[in-house]
């Protein structure tokens, strides 16, 4: 049994960063850029209106002050002709700002007495609601850098820069196996000593929020004979990750270690010093990483979020990325009973910057509905105490909880 640490450090120091592809840009968000991506163009590629309104001259311009409309600008149309002081030119948002002014009053502080006359209501400094070239953006500039993801506002830099295909690293495949002779199909209602299978639904969507690209396999009952060939078709399907749930603990139906040896995997290390989740193993047959995971659903769960997950996205190419420990303030007691480093979910809240977390009552690691309730984990040293309301405690959240900070 190895503390959390040494297994962590195991993991991420066996893990392969995936090889770069390109992708179309249509699919590419979420992904984690390969190079650093440069410019092609100035951004904003010419000066423009940011509202709709009049380009004056501001020297122009004064409470009452009244000047002949030379024309219309609209968005996507562009007109080199200089506009003469005195004079102005009624534009639109967006769109290029014409030689001879060098301000745009918003429309709401003017009005047209007569056909063809604008009369300002106000004064206006020289460069308002002007965007200018290269403002935002140089030409050649270096303007994402390797290692970033794709989130909405970068597939839209992209797209401005004109990357129609993006150099990322790939999602790893991953392929969900379950185990366990008490397993039926979740269409089927269980009878007497029978579950429906669960855990590799749950595993999906986290694979899915981790960024993953995960498949399901048929669950595997605890025969040796047929479990080994599940795991050994398993195997020759060549995914990135496997990740075997239940048959890792010590039981006389825990048959997933042996059989992995039996198959050449390299067991890296099969038991971690946590509760709950001490069964897991983790092992490796080539570049292929091979996770086992407890049986019961917040176990699986939390091994995921601990271990695999961070796994995916260093895949990925986020290469520091690590689970972030954070700190919070305990509103509710929290009872330590463990010879091992205990780690049970809460619910945790950001008041006015301050974390709280408060504890969420569970049956055990097999109350995967407590889990409902909850965003994070705690983390406690092992013995036996309690941490009492209004003390410390460190936590990390779930992935995609993070209350916009």
């Amino acid at each position: 049994m190895i503390p959390i640490d040494k297994a962590k450090k195991i993991v991420f120091d066996t893990l392969q960063k995936l090889d770069p592809v390109k992708l179309p840009l249509d699919f590419a968000a979420g992904l984690i850029l390969s190079e650093d991506i440069s410019a092609d163009i100035n951004v904003p590629p010419f000066d423009r209106a940011t509202m709709d309104g009049y380009a004056i001259h501001a020297d122009d311009s004064g409470i009452g002050a009244e000047m002949k409309i030379d024309r219309i600008i609209a968005a996507g149309e562009f007109s080199n002709d200089t506009v003469k002081r005195g004079h102005a030119v009624k534009i639109m948002t967006g769109a290029p700002v014409p030689p001879g002014v060098d301000t745009v009053i918003q429309v709401e502080k003017t009005s047209e007495p007569t056909s063809g006359i604008v009369k300002l209501q106000d004064k206006i400094e020289s460069g308002k609601n002007i965007a200018y070239k290269g403002e935002e953006i140089k030409e050649g500039q270096v303007i994402l850098k390797k290692g970033m993801e794709i989130s909405a506002p970068v597939a839209a830099v992209l797209a401005q820069v004109g990357i129609a295909t993006v150099p990322v690293y790939p999602r790893p495949s991953v392929l969900l196996l379950s185990t366990g002779s008490e397993l039926v199909e979740i269409t089927n209602k269980p009878q007497a000593g029978q579950i429906r299978e669960s855990n590799s639904y749950g595993l999906l969507a986290q694979c899915t929020r981790w960024g993953g690209a995960a498949s399901r396999r048929p669950w595997a009952a605890d025969n040796k004979k047929s479990l080994k060939g599940t795991i050994k078709d398993a195997i020759e399907l060549n995914p990135d990750i496997i990740i075997l749930t239940g048959g890792v603990s010590a039981g006389d139906y825990d048959l997933v270690p042996g059989i992995l040896q039996e198959l050449g995997v390299e067991v890296l290390f099969h038991k971690v010093a946590q509760k709950p989740g001490k069964p897991m193993l983790f092992g490796k047959l080539g570049e292929m990483l091979i996770f086992g995971l407890p049986g019961n659903p917040v176990s699986a769960f939390l091994g995921f979020e601990l271990y695999v997950g961070p796994t995916i996205r260093r895949m990925m190419g986020q290469s520091d990325f690590s689970t972030q420990f954070m700190e919070a303030t305990a509103t509710g007691d929290f009872k330590i009973k463990s010879n091992r480093a205990f780690i049970p979910h809460g619910l945790v809240e950001n008041v006015s910057g301050e974390w709280r977390i408060a504890p969420v009552e569970s049956k055990g690691s097999a109350d995967i509905f407590s889990v409902v309730n909850a965003n994070a984990f705690a983390i406690f040293d092992k013995g036996k105490y309690v941490v009492k309301s209004g003390e410390k405690v460190r936590f990390f959240l779930f992935r995609g909880e993070n209350f916009g900070t």
